[in-house]
């Protein structure tokens, strides 16, 4: 595995540089209001010149394509011209080698430049992360991490099922694990998938979903919750939105990843046939703005939902860590944007992102308040099993957490029930 380029690296000490850059690329660049801060990792080919000259073309271009450039010398510059223009705010080199320049930087987007519609993402990445960022034949920019102002922040639907909430759902306590598994195999037919469902929720597992590689159409949905609905309350469970005291508590989540046309059609089917939990990738679905508009669609709809991570390789998964996104900022958004639960590959997992990467995804969502008790639940998983559990319990902390096994559970040679009580057994 590649070392990371960037995540404890050491910056060289060159202020006369900065300096000289920040001079040259923000030359008339003088508005300094509410803004986006982005943090990208930018590398670039050395050009002919002073240190660093391939560095500072690089931020020119992105400040320049990226927003507007400084008002040409014809005509009268419009009144709120320069509050539309980008600046540089950090400049922090990483290495210069005769065929790769490399830094760190911080490029500030003024809100008011694409702050214009109610559910903010697609501008977001349209005026941080599209063509001006790496389009260029010369350098490429990998967003690292976001830094919003408050008045942006409150675009965002932020946390409706909180940790906390999750746990009064449920009603267990503080410290009892959540333990989560997914029906396996990838498919079955409905009377035996949602008798797997059952069977799991009788051997204690807290969270139940479909594989995300299980695909309905409407029909399928309706038969599929359907039935698994009416097996668990035949059993005993409670997925109302106000369970009954007394009732045992589950959280069934299906899977219903489809065409952005359709992902609110899937929702209210899923629903309005008794599930309790959502589960679908927003990456493949519309982005996490879908979830927002799910909610709006009245009360009732207002279940946790699981933003599953398939398709977030498209955008975090360059292996040379060049380009797309940090997946520091996936998960920001993600819990930003009203997720309730999201996939945290275990450590040591064959999954992205790599271990490297985890302690920054979760320095961040403290730092925001969106870890925790307040937080979105992150979901441990991607190869867990009784021998790792402990482990990353060790590592990633139990609060905040849920801890979810697939093949471990439906392959446990003493059956589903043996193979979560193994799990509560590190």
């Amino acid at each position: 595995m590649n070392k990371h380029p960037y995540i404890g690296k050491s910056f060289l000490k060159m202020e006369s540089i900065e300096r000289r850059i920040f001079n040259s690329v923000n030359k008339g660049r003088t508005y300094r209001g509410d803004a986006v801060i982005t943090t990208y990792y930018l590398t670039s080919k050395p050009k002919k010149g002073p240190v660093f000259s391939g560095i500072e073309n690089a931020i020119n271009m992105m400040l320049i394509h990226g927003t507007v450039e400084v008002w040409p010398d014809h005509g009268k510059e419009p009144v709120s011209y320069r509050n539309h223009m980008s600046w540089l705010k950090e400049v922090r080199f990483l290495e210069k080698r005769r065929v790769k320049e490399s830094a760190l930087i911080k490029i500030a987007t003024p809100l008011a430049f694409f702050e214009k519609g109610d559910c903010p993402l697609s501008q977001l990445r349209l005026a941080t992360a599209s063509e001006p960022f790496n389009a260029f034949i010369d350098f490429t920019a990998r967003v690292v991490d976001y830094e919003f102002p408050e008045k942006f922040k409150r675009k965002f639907l932020g946390q409706v099922w909180p940790h906390k909430r999750v746990r009064e759902y449920l009603n267990i306590g503080r410290d009892e694990p959540i333990i989560g598994t997914i029906v396996k195999p990838k498919w079955l037919p409905p009377k035996l998938f949602a008798q797997r469902v059952a069977e799991a929720a009788l051997g204690g597992a807290l969270f139940i979903k479909s594989d995300e590689n299980l695909h309905m159409t409407k029909q399928e949905v309706t038969e599929y919750v359907r039935e698994t609905v009416r097996m668990l309350k035949n059993n005993g469970f409670d997925l109302s939105r106000e369970p009954k005291r007394g009732r045992k508590r589950i959280l069934f989540a299906p899977h219903i990843t489809t065409n952005p046309t359709e992902i609110f059609e899937y929702a209210q089917i899923a629903v309005d046939n008794g599930a309790n939990c959502l589960m679908f990738s927003p990456h493949l679905a519309g982005d996490f703005g879908v979830i927002k508009e799910i909610y709006q669609m009245g009360e009732k709809y207002r279940v946790p939902i699981y933003a599953h991570t398939a398709g977030m390789n498209r955008i975090c998964g360059d292996q040379a860590y060049a380009c797309g996104e940090d997946p520091r900022t996936v998960y920001f958004l993600a819990a930003l944007s009203g997720a309730a639960f999201m996939q945290l590959p275990g450590i040591g997992s064959y999954i992205r992102p790599t271990d490297a990467e985890k302690k920054p995804i979760l320095d961040k969502l403290k730092r925001e308040g969106l870890e925790g008790d307040r937080g979105m639940t992150l979901v441990i998983a991607g190869g867990l099993s009784p021998e790792n559990i402990g482990r990353n319990i060790k590592i990633l902390g139990s609060q905040g957490r849920m801890f979810l096994a697939g093949t471990s559970v439906f392959h446990h040679p003493g059956g589903i029930k043996a193979g979560i009580e193994a799990l509560k057994r590190p």
